[in-house]
């Protein structure tokens, strides 16, 4: 199970982003059709905290956090913290520019020290998110924070190829030419004789058999 989580770190940091990309855009669209209804400032303090969702922010983080940090680190570890750093970071912005625009839409007296006490605090808690990232991101790139090696690859096994000489040398082996040399012990040979080598020992036994009755022709046989 653990392994699953840790496989599905990166792709759970891509789809929060997105739910907040998409809570944005929302936002967007909800101001427009505030703006067609009521003044300006009034639009502004409408959606003033709804531009980035503190729950899901959070959330981003810690999965942020977890890509650099739990061994192995993810692939793409350094660039989603990049990304949802400047996420979180355009959030806080938007979420600032709403607050003040929308305190001066605030009824008088008590109400616009409260909206503007909720709005500072939903600002705060809210960059406070984005910067962490920013610290981490400059953290590491300083050297000051480690962050998990990421998971090697296996190197592929490249078998050599088979040396022909070696690999005919192996083959090669010890053969006698006659059976005699074998049962006499005699040293082998590398290869088998020449084509040639048969006609010559053909020829010296023809020459040894002619040889023989020319031996019984001697005087000794005569006499």
């Amino acid at each position: 199970m653990i392994e699953n989580l840790k496989r599905t770190r990166e792709p759970l940091a891509w789809i929060l982003m997105g739910l907040i990309l998409l809570g944005m855009g929302l936002t967007a669209g909800r101001l427009v059709t505030a703006l067609e209804e009521m003044p300006v400032l009034a639009a502004f303090q409408e959606v003033g905290g709804l531009w980035l969702n503190f729950a899901i922010a959070l959330a981003l983080v810690i999965v942020v956090m977890t890509c650099s940090v739990v061994n192995p680190a993810t692939p793409h570890a350094g660039l989603i913290a990049k990304v949802a750093a400047v996420l979180l970071s355009l959030g806080v912005v938007l979420t600032l520019v709403s607050a003040v625009l929308g305190m001066w839409a605030s009824a008088l007296g008590i109400g616009v020290v409260l909206d503007v006490l909720g709005g500072l605090l939903d600002v705060a808690f809210k960059a406070l998110l984005a910067g962490s990232l920013w610290v981490f991101l400059r953290g590491v790139k300083a050297g000051r924070i480690e962050t998990a090696p990421q998971s090697a690859a296996t190197p592929p096994v490249i078998s050599e190829a088979p040396d022909p000489e070696n690999s005919s040398e192996s083959a090669a082996g010890t053969v006698w030419w006659t059976a005699a040399d074998a049962a006499s012990g005699a040293p082998g040979h590398d290869r088998m004789p020449d084509s040639e080598a048969p006609s010559e020992a053909g020829q010296s036994g023809a020459d040894e058999a002619s040889q023989g009755p020319a031996s019984s022709d001697s005087p000794s046989a005569r006499g």
